[in-house]
């Protein structure tokens, strides 16, 4: 059997983007007035006026340069576009030469020679206006998109590097930016049908079609343009048309959705696409709090049936209103009437500039930082959701923005949104939320005790003092604390529990008339929330109020262990006891999470909070206690993963990942580096947990900090700073982080991970020996603990499959599983069972299957990536077994996941397994079609050993069957498909394959 774990099963391979890759130097234009263009036939303008460009090698190297503008082009890879084969004697010197005399056209400042290569310099290139003007445009209000798409549109002179583009250096960035005109030309026809302009949709996407009549989103557009132009009978028309194209010359159907499109045209009824989930997952546990929910009975029907009924709805009112909390009552309902999964962003501590990483963690869609806008986007406009933005008001024009390109390009997600203000999106349905009714003078008694108001007090004051009751002698206080606090559930909740020690009569006097929390325009003033919370406070003793104050440093969630260390040098009162009495005043909330609990601080709690603590002179200690306490949880971390307490150890890490990153950030602005390098270093040698892509970056910023280099950390940090550079595909960073840490490396852990950083480095670039070399100099170093060791072994075992050396591979997979059972750490042995299970397959499929589903189970949540290459391999295993329905149940949830991590070359290499899968399922059409692209795509890994056998049979028998004209033209198809509509047709399939078999699989 065939080895399927290609290059990307070893470790989630990033997919290399361009600029990633090396050191990005941006600097000024070498002349202020020089630009270029590239979207047409190469030129260059100064002042203006066209500049005179010889033909012959300068052009091509102009060419080469533009292609990477800002960003180094090796020597080498200059010297190849220029000259190819035909070598000079001197390659050097004649580029040297070549070079020169170019600078006499570009400007002298303008190419600069750097250690990497050579750099051209430039802000006023015409494709990168042409990108800057679409990124404007998906975050601007339709008409302003409109306007800056026109412009975008405007800079295009003909095919890009009209002249090289059939030329290696070129061809795919000339292919990618042709290919983003014709998306921008699809973009700008969407948006004439937002503005109700469709005859204008109409003209351009005629025109379009008329060169590319195989774009099946711009063919649905002109189909929705035309019928809400009048005339769907030509709609009709241009639908059978392409069917007829499909069938005729591909031997293909239409997309399930554009079949769709054309039923609702039949039907005169275009609402939202059918919704493609057969069940909906439970949505996430969300503000349990454990109390009674009172008085929003009609709200919560009324939100139901707007969710419903609309793709972006906010919840307004103001703050302390509830609107977070009747959202969490309200998602399990909403969540089975739509049958969608339902995602969660927070937004409250979310700081302006992050919207888009926090959509992105929510999600779990990993990206770098610079792309996660569009890996979201990429994910949702397949994935669809239930998404749910929680307090955006701090970052309302991020939030705008995001829904918009949501509306834009997600037709399948609905966003719920919580503000303070409307977002102020044109599609937005908005519902207001006002505080609870209250008692009105002169009410009778009976009636004031059934005011929603009075029973939230009551319930929340009974939570505290059980005996607490509303009775005639009492109803006055109560109903005159509710008035005063103008029935805000958050005023009243804090207020309730201060019957407990006080009594209702010093409640409400303490309260005092002058504390409105409305202004008359029904908005809360500022700081009118601030002042209960005031109020609360002043009412802890002392040492509550300082424990409340320290609580602040943490971001995020935390349990009573951390409080109890970060509080320690500065709170002499028992933590444990303060806590207790917080969660009764209502100023920490508490949470179980598996089992244990958890407290957070609400963000207005926390920001006064924060406020307090440096008025008391103790914010320094408390945020060294804190820092501390990351580095002790970093460390221990790191032991736990190589032995049997990993378990534990991985949902620390998870559950303290925004408080990790905080004291990271603290220790760096606040002169402690030599914490930050300790911290990161340690978390890089977490096994096999990930860390996000905010995580990543700040991992790789620390080991550049000139600071920590010169503490007794570098080592660890430059090692922990080349290892995430790796994974995000900055090979050449990483490369030379490892190598200096290498150099000054004294501990085992330190070379541990340079080595790794440099094996993986060469791992991804496909230079499998060296790798060997590196992983088999890790066995090497002195000191290493087991676990480690067992997992070289498994990638040295996975790395002899790669090379069809069954017996090394045999013998390396033996050694990780002994080591691996010995040490009890689970991450290692899941990846060691994966190993094991890759070698199986080798020989024996059936032997492989329940080897690696115990990986799968092993690997659980802790290891990501180790379950998704297990997953991959299983796939394969139960497809050549004919064991279809397994395999089926498996394959939907898999592509999902991978869509959502960015892992395209595992992606790629799972549309080609399930290829085989719906050949074996009578569905050769759409296997073509993924096999084809697969083969297109640059992302996907090289066929390898018996694969390349097998996958040319495959495709020879779907030939046989379709006829090689059909396949041909399929062939033609597949790269003009967008990836996301490859993985969508896939994911249809699927679909409908297992509706059709009566099987049944979550693909959420």
């Amino acid at each position: 059997m065939a080895f399927t774990g290609l290059t990307a099963s070893v470790h989630n391979r990033p997919e290399v983007r361009p600029g990633t890759e090396s050191w990005a130097i941006i600097g000024p234009v070498g002349g202020s007035a020089t630009s270029f263009g590239v979207l047409g036939a190469l030129q260059v303008r100064c002042d203006g006026a066209p500049v005179s460009l010889p033909s012959g090698r300068r052009r091509v190297l102009l060419a080469a340069l533009l292609v990477r503008a800002n960003r180094p082009v090796t020597a080498d890879a200059l010297v190849q576009a220029a000259w190819g084969d035909a070598l000079p004697a001197d390659p050097r010197s004649a580029l040297h030469t070549a070079l020169s005399r170019l600078r006499a056209v570009v400007g002298a400042g303008a190419l600069r020679a750097e250690p990497a290569g050579y750099v051209l310099e430039t802000d006023a290139l015409d494709a990168a206006r042409f990108e800057t003007l679409r990124a404007r445009a998906g975050e601007a209000p339709a008409e302003h998109a409109a306007v800056l798409l026109e412009e975008a549109l405007a800079l295009w002179r003909g095919p890009a590097y009209t002249e090289f583009a059939d030329r290696d250096f070129a061809t795919a960035e000339a292919a990618r930016l042709d290919e983003l005109r014709l998306t921008t030309v699809e973009d700008r026809a969407q948006l004439s049908l937002e503005l109700g302009r469709p005859a204008e949709a109409v003209v351009g996407l005629e025109a379009l079609l008329t060169g590319h009549p195989l774009r099946e989103r711009a063919r649905g557009l002109l189909m929705t343009a035309l019928y809400r132009a009048g005339r769907p009978t030509d709609a009709l028309e241009r639908y059978r048309d392409y069917r007829r194209l499909l069938a005729d010359d591909l031997g293909l159907d239409p997309s399930p959705a554009l079949r769709d499109l054309e039923a609702r045209i039949l039907g005169h009824d275009l609402p939202a696409p059918a919704i493609r989930h057969r069940r909906a997952p439970a949505p996430p546990r969300w503000l349990v709090t454990g109390t009674a929910f009172v008085g929003r009975d009609d709200e919560v029907a009324i939100l139901v049936d707007v969710a419903e009924q609309h793709d972006l709805v906010t919840v307004t009112g103001p703050g302390g209103v509830g609107k977070s909390r009747l959202l969490a009552e309200v998602l399990p309902v909403l969540g089975d009437r739509v049958g969608l999964p339902v995602t969660v962003v927070e937004l409250a501590a979310v700081a302006p500039g992050d919207v888009d990483a926090a959509v992105a963690a929510a999600l779990g869609v990993d990206a770098g930082t610079d792309l996660q806008r569009e890996a979201v986007l990429e994910y949702l406009g397949v994935a669809a959701v239930v998404l749910v933005l929680d307090n955006c008001e701090h970052v309302l024009d991020e939030c705008r923005t995001l829904v918009v390109a949501l509306h834009r390009r997600c037709a399948g997600v609905r966003v719920v949104a919580t503000s303070r203000h409307r977002l102020g999106h044109a599609h937005e349905q908005v519902l207001p939320l006002d505080p609870l009714p209250v008692p009105v003078w002169g009410t009778p008694a009976r009636t004031a005790e059934l005011t929603a108001a009075v029973r939230l007090f009551a319930d929340r004051a009974r939570r505290v003092r059980p005996s607490f009751a509303v009775t005639g002698d009492s109803l006055p206080a109560v109903a005159e604390i509710c008035r005063r606090l103008d029935g805000l559930p958050l005023a009243l909740e804090l207020a309730a529990t201060r019957t407990a020690t006080l009594g209702l009569e010093p409640v409400r006097d303490r309260l005092g008339a002058s504390l409105d929390l409305l202004g008359e325009d029904g908005r809360d003033r500022h700081g009118s929330l601030r002042a209960v919370v005031e109020w609360s406070f002043g009412l802890l003793e002392s040492d509550e109020r300082l424990l409340l104050s320290v609580l602040s440093v943490f971001d995020g969630d935390f349990d009573l262990d951390a409080a109890e260390q970060v509080a320690a040098p500065c709170v002499v009162a028992p933590v444990a006891t303060g806590m207790a009495r917080l969660v009764e005043a209502s100023l920490v909330s508490a949470h179980d999470v598996t089992g244990a609990t958890r407290f957070r601080l609400l963000e207005v709690v926390r920001a006064f909070a924060s406020e307090r603590l440096h008025e008391a002179g103790a914010a320094r200690e408390a945020r060294l206690a804190h820092l501390q306490w990351a580095l002790l949880l970093a460390e221990g971390a790191a032991r736990d993963l190589t032995g049997p307490a990993g378990e534990a150890a991985l949902a620390r890490l998870d559950g303290n990942r925004a408080s990790l990153a905080a004291a990271v950030r603290w220790a760096l602005r606040s002169s402690h580096p030599e914490y930050a390098g300790r911290i990161t270093g340690h978390l890089a040698l977490c096994l096999h947990w990930s860390p996000d892509a905010r995580l990543y970056d700040l991992i790789r910023d620390v080991a550049r900090d000139p600071l920590v280099r010169r503490t007794r950390a570098a080592a660890l940090a430059l090692g922990a700073g080349a290892f995430a550079a790796v994974e995000r595909g900055e090979l050449d960073l990483g490369e030379n982080l490892a190598t200096e840490a290498l150099r000054h490396a004294a501990q085992p852990e330190e070379s541990f991970l340079a080595m790794l950083a440099l094996g993986i480095s060469d791992l991804y670039r496909g230079r499998h020996d060296a790798a060997q070399a590196w992983y088999r100099s890790v066995l090497a170093i002195e000191g290493l603990p087991p676990a480690y060791r067992a997992d070289v072994h498994a990638t040295l075992a996975l790395l002899a499959g790669y090379a069809a050396d069954l017996s090394t591979a045999r013998d390396h997979a033996a050694h990780s599983r002994a080591g691996a059972e010995a040490t009890g750490a689970v991450n290692t042995r899941a990846f060691a069972a994966y190993a094991t299970g890759e070698t199986l397959l080798l020989e024996d499929a059936e032997a492989a299957v329940p080897v690696l589903a115990a990986a799968i189970a092993r690997a659980g949540r802790g290891a990501a990536h180790v379950s998704a290459v297990a997953r991959i391999a299983l796939l394969s295993a139960l497809t050549r077994l004919d064991r279809h329905s397994e395999a089926l149940d498996l394959a939907g949830p898999l592509l999902h996941d991978e869509l959502r991590t960015g892992s395209w070359p595992q992606l790629w290499t799972t549309l080609r397994i399930l290829a085989e899968l719906l050949v074996a399922l009578d569905r050769d059409d759409t296997a073509a079609l993924l096999l084809a692209a697969a083969c297109a795509a640059p992302a996907a890994p090289a066929l390898r050993g018996d694969d390349v056998e097998r996958y040319r049979a495959l495709e020879a028998g779907i030939g046989g069957r379709l006829g090689p004209a059909v396949v041909g033209r399929i062939r033609a198809l597949a790269p003009l498909l967008p990836r996301v509509e490859v993985v969508d047709r896939a994911l249809r399939a699927l679909d409908e394959v297992i509706t059709t078999a009566g099987h049944r699989a979550d693909t959420g």
